[in-house]
Order: C-alpha cells, then structure tokens, then sequence
C-alpha cells in the first residue's frame, strides 16, 4: 500500500500541471471554436490597430507565434455582414485576428485577459488504476484493493483552454491553461487474487489468476495528467471462474493516466 501511494504521488508530481509555457503550445495548431462575446485584433490599412468583438460563437484555427496568439476563422462560421465597424462578421473572412494587450508597464508583472476556446475530440489514454473496491457479495464484507493495474481507455473528451500574454520586468511570455472532462470505456488486464475469501473456501490455496476488466470511467484530464472515476466488471478465466465470488460483478475504481493525443 505504501509503495503504491509512493509510485502515485511520483507520477502526479512529474505529470500534472494546468498551466504550460511557451514551448509546449503546439495543440493550439488546430481548429477550436470561439465563444462569443471576446475581443479580438486586427491590422488597418495605415498599420493601425483595430478591437473587434465576437457576436456569436465561431471556428478557428489558432496557432502562436512570438507569444503571441492568431486566429483564423473560417467564414462559413461567421454571420452575415451587419454594418457594424465593432463586430467581427463575414466581410472579415480575409482578416487574421491576434491578441494584443497593451501592458502600462509601470508594474513588476501584468497580466492580459484570458481568451477563451473549446473542442471535443476522441480521446486515447494509458491509464493505471491504484485502487479498487469490490462491493459486498455472497455475505462478505466490501474488499478494498490497492493492485496496480494497467489498461486502455478510449473516449470523448471535451476541452476548455485559456490563453493570456504575461508581461514581467518588461520581458513577455504567454501562458495557456487547459481542463477537459470525457467519458468512454476501458479494458485492461490484470491480476486476480483468488483465496479461500473470495471463493468462500472452496479454493484452499492463494494465488493470481488472469483477470480481464472492462467498463466505464468518467476522466477530469488537466494538461497531459489524467484522473478519473471508473465502474467496471472483472472476469477471470481459468476454471475456478464459477467459484470465484467476484466473477462478472461491479466494482468502483479511481484511474489516473497519461493523455497519448
């Protein structure tokens, strides 16, 4: 139990972090969609600066150049052209919008605001899953075990991701923060304990039989760390199957993984 906690705190302290720095923003090189209601920049005609307001949620593709963020919006997402200088509409279907934040500079550090875009996307994890309960069955108590397990889980994953420029002591850097939450299923093998406890004494002698698990988990990912809640069945295969208490029934686990897209 004590290693397994250990092996936990280690893989969190080397993988979790919700915040990224420049050199790790190559996602934000696809198509996201654009809330609405966010400022965005263009260039005029005499080089000048123009603020333009998103009336209605669109697509882009966003992509980071000198700590500084582009996007291109695809027409077909964009409303028709209203007449109105401050918003962004189909008449700007040609335009490349960036973030500009104009710091005062009279601050050791300054901040811009977030901006704000999502996705959904098929999602491929490697998952460990450290714990696992066994509810009660066949008149024996509820059984906690602390096994490590490996396995597969593919799913939906919905992201939310901010990005804002940092400007400190003069100097600028961009700073991107992302949550995503996902559902899908799991499979995974594992190692089955099977003992006079979990067979109600009609096996004598301890010892591991292959185990084959598979169900649902509910997965809260922030940058390429992964936790989640699973809800399996385990079935073990060999021919104390019909013995084994546990045989095809539902147990409840807590997953942590390593996003592989």
């Amino acid at each position: 139990m004590k290693n397994t906690l250990y092996l936990i705190v280690l893989f969190v302290a080397c993988s979790c972090a919700s915040i990224r720095q420049r050199n790790d923003t190559t996602a934000l090189n696809q198509i996201f969609q654009i809330p609405r209601h966010q400022t965005m920049y263009s260039y005029t005609k005499k080089g000048g600066v123009k603020a333009k307001i998103l009336s209605q949620r669109v697509k882009a593709a966003l992509y980071e150049r000198a700590d500084t963020l582009y996007a291109e919006l695809l027409s077909e997402t964009l409303p028709p052209p209203d007449g109105d200088p401050n918003t962004i509409d189909q008449s700007d279907s040609l335009a490349v919008f960036f973030l500009h934040y104009n710091p005062s500079l009279n601050k050791i550090e300054e901040k811009s605001p977030w901006f704000r875009y999502q996705t959904t996307a098929i999602d491929i994890d490697l998952f460990t899953l450290p714990f696992k309960y066994r509810f009660r069955t066949a008149n024996q108590p509820g059984q906690l075990e602390d096994k490590l397990n490996v396995g597969i889980y593919i799913g939906e994953r919905y992201d939310l991701g901010r990005y804002r420029t940092v400007y400190f002591r003069h100097n600028q850097r961009s700073e991107i923060s992302t949550f995503s939450i996902g559902m899908g299923g799991f499979l995974c093998f594992a190692p089955a304990t099977i003992t006079s406890f979990s067979t109600l004494g009609r096996v004598q002698d301890d010892y591991q039989a292959l185990g084959l698990n598979y169900g649902l988990n509910t997965t809260f990912s922030f940058s390429n760390f992964s936790a989640g809640l699973a809800v399996g069945i385990e079935s073990i295969t060999d021919s104390n199957r019909s013995l084994w208490i546990y045989q095809n029934k539902p147990w409840l686990g807590i997953t942590v993984g390593l996003n592989l897209n």
